[in-house]
């Protein structure tokens, strides 16, 4: 099982933003094929404003499978226009982590 982990800092009061929008995105759709457990989760200490989303998936393969449809909108196009603020509006900076579990307790 891996776990791919999207940290995201936002621009100063902008966290609610994001949350919302990863919400929506992740409310829309079935869970995809091959993941399991997702979470997202904001800052309590660390840096101000982060925001994470944590997902579970069988395989790397299936990640990246779910990668190339998450910002694209049922027409195939980028998804970025749809009402949904531009994340470029939102954030400072973010980085994707792969993490293998070994282990659930």
């Amino acid at each position: 099982m891996i776990l791919a982990r999207t940290v995201i800092q936002t621009k100063w009061g902008k966290a609610d933003q994001v949350v919302k929008a990863m919400k929506e995105m992740m409310g829309s759709d079935p869970a995809p094929e091959g993941s399991g457990k997702s979470t997202l989760l904001t800052d309590l200490s660390g840096e101000f404003h982060t925001v994470v989303l944590e997902m579970q998936f069988e395989s790397l393969a299936a990640w990246e499978k779910f990668r190339a449809t998450m910002f694209t909108g049922q027409d195939g196009q980028d998804g970025q226009g749809d009402g949904q603020a531009n994340m470029d509006d939102l954030m400072v900076s973010g980085r994707q982590e792969f993490w293998t579990v070994e282990a659930e307790f």
